[in-house]
C-alpha cells in the first residue's frame, strides 16, 4: 500500500507540475503572439522577458532579432523619407508626382506656391484637376494620362493665368511601372516668367536699337546722295542739307555713348571715385547745365536741399549725370509755365497709401526731382527704366532723347549701392526719388 500511495502521489506531483509548465508556455506563447502582432501593426512591441531554453526560447530570440533587423529598416525608411522631403523642400521648382489616372502622389511646398494649391499639407490622393483651375495645366495632364501615359520624357510651357500670370516650363517623365503595372509621372515645374520677360526686352532692345540706328543713318545717307547728286552747287539747299546731316551725326554719336555708358555700367566696368559730395554742390552744377535750355522752354528750376542734409558717398561726376538726365527729361514733358523742383536731405522710408513701408531708409540720402508735367499713365510706370522704351515715341524722338536716360540713371544709382523710386499722375507731373548712402563720417558721434 505505501507504494501505491507514493505513486500516486508522484502521478498528482507530476499533474500539478505539467499543467503549471503548460500555463507557463500558453503564457509564453501569449507575449509572443501580441509581440507579433504588435510587430505586424508597426506598434512599439512590449517587452519580452529572458528567453528560455527549448523551441519557444529559439523561437523568441529569433523574433527578437526579427524585430531588430525590422526596426533598422524601418530607421532607414524613415531618415530616407527625411531626406527625400528636406530635397523635395529645398528645390526651387515645383514637383508633382502623379499616378496613370492623374491623383497627386507626392509634391513640395514650391509646387502649392506656383499652382496655387491649398497650402500645407499636399492634398495626396486628389486628381490635380479638381486642385487647379489653369487650362493649360489641365491640358498637360490629360497629354500626360492619355494612350496609358506618356513614354519618355518631354517638355512644355503652360500660361498660368489669374493674378501672378506666370510661364512655366514643365517636364513630364514617366516612372517605371511597379510589379502590379500601375504607372506614375514626375512633373517639374520651372518658372520662366523671368527669363521670358528678359528675352521679351533682349528682342525688343535689337528691334529697338535697329530702328534708332537705321533712322539717322537713312537720313544722312539721303542728304548725302542728294548733295553728290549736285545740291553741292546749290549753296542754299547745300547748307540746309549739311545741317540736317551735322543734326542726325549728333544724335547717333549721342546714341553711342548713351549705349557705351550703359554698357560699362551693366558690366561694372565703370570705376566710381566715391568722396563725400554735398547735395547743394551738385544741384546748382546740374542747374548751370540746363539752366538756359530751363529758361527758353519757359520752365522755372528750383533747388531745396535741406539745411542739415548729410554728404553722400558718391562719384560726382556720375551723380551729376544722373540729376543732369532727370532734370533734362523733366524739362521736355513739362508745359511752358511750369517748374522742376530738386530737393535734397536725409531720407525717411517711403510708405504706400496704406502706411506699409516700401524699405528701410536708414543711412541714406534722398535726392527728389519733381515736376509739373504732363505725367506719366500708371501702367507705364514699371517700364520706365527699360532701354529705349518711351511713353509718347513721336514726341521723344522730337525732343532728340535716346530712350536710355532713365535706365543711365538706374545703373548709376544701383552701381552706388542705392535704388529708386518713380511716382506720378497724368497732367499733374512726376516724381523721380533716388537713395543714395551717405558718407560714413556724417553717421560718426
Amino acid at each position: 500500500m505505501s507504494s501505491l500511495h507514493s505513486a500516486l502521489w508522484l502521478v498528482v506531483v507530476a499533474a500539478f507540475v505539467l499543467a503549471w509548465w503548460l500555463r507557463r508556455q500558453r503564457g509564453r506563447l501569449r507575449l509572443l503572439t501580441t509581440y507579433v502582432d504588435a510587430l505586424a501593426a508597426g506598434e512599439v512591441p512590449p517587452p519580452l522577458p529572458e528567453p528560455l531554453g527549448g523551441a519557444l526560447g529559439n523561437l523568441q530570440l529569433r523574433l527578437s532579432r526579427v524585430a531588430a533587423a525590422e526596426h533598422a529598416r524601418l530607421d532607414e525608411a524613415r531618415a530616407a523619407q527625411r531626406r527625400l522631403e528636406d530635397v523635395l523642400g529645398g528645390m526651387i521648382e515645383g514637383v508633382l508626382v502623379i499616378d496613370s489616372a492623374g491623383t497627386v502622389v507626392l509634391g513640395n511646398s514650391r509646387a502649392e506656391v506656383l499652382l496655387d494649391l491649398p497650402q500645407g499639407d499636399l492634398p495626396l490622393g486628389r486628381p490635380l484637376i479638381e486642385l487647379t483651375r489653369h487650362p493649360d495645366l489641365h491640358e498637360l495632364v490629360r497629354d500626360v494620362m492619355g494612350d496609358g501615359g506618356v513614354q519618355r520624357p518631354f517638355v512644355r510651357d503652360i500660361h498660368l493665368e489669374g493674378g501672378k500670370q506666370m510661364m512655366l516650363q514643365v517636364t513630364a517623365t514617366p516612372m517605371p511601372a511597379t510589379p502590379n503595372g500601375l504607372r506614375s509621372f514626375i512633373l517639374v515645374f520651372h518658372d520662366v516668367s523671368e527669363m521670358k520677360r528678359l528675352e521679351r526686352i533682349r528682342r525688343d532692345f535689337v528691334a529697338n536699337v535697329s530702328h534708332e540706328l537705321r533712322t539717322p543713318l537713312a537720313a544722312i545717307g539721303g542728304y548725302a546722295e542728294t548733295l553728290l547728286g549736285g545740291a553741292l552747287d546749290d549753296p542754299l539747299h547745300a547748307r540746309r542739307f549739311l545741317a540736317i546731316i551735322e543734326r542726325h551725326t549728333v544724335r547717333l554719336g549721342r546714341l553711342v555713348d548713351d549705349l557705351l555708358t550703359l554698357s560699362d555700367l551693366e558690366l561694372g566696368r565703370t570705376e566710381l571715385r566715391r568722396v563725400a559730395v554735398q547735395a547743394d554742390g551738385v544741384v546748382e552744377a546740374t542747374f548751370e547745365v540746363l539752366r538756359n535750355k530751363a529758361q527758353q522752354a519757359g520752365i522755372a528750376l528750383t533747388r531745396d536741399v535741406a539745411p542739415d542734409a548729410p554728404a553722400l558717398d558718391a562719384d560726382e561726376d556720375r551723380l551729376e549725370q544722373a540729376l543732369v538726365n532727370l532734370v533734362d527729361n523733366a524739362i521736355k514733358y513739362t508745359p511752358s509755365g511750369g517748374h522742376v523742383t530738386v530737393s535734397a536731405g536725409a531720407a525717411v522710408a517711403p510708405r504706400m497709401a496704406d502706411g506699409t513701408i516700401v524699405a528701410a531708409a536708414d543711412g541714406l540720402v534722398e535726392i527728389a526731382v519733381a515736376d509739373t508735367g504732363i505725367g506719366v499713365p500708371p501702367e507705364d510706370l514699371s517700364r520706365l527704366t527699360e532701354r529705349f522704351y518711351r511713353v509718347d515715341k513721336a514726341r521723344s524722338r522730337e525732343l532728340g532723347g535716346t530712350g536710355l536716360g532713365l535706365a543711365i540713371v538706374k545703373h548709376i544709382v544701383q552701381a552706388h549701392g542705392g535704388w529708386m523710386r518713380i511716382e506720378s499722375e497724368l497732367g499733374k507731373g512726376t516724381t523721380v526719388r533716388l537713395y543714395l548712402p551717405r558718407h560714413q563720417r556724417d553717421e560718426e558721434p
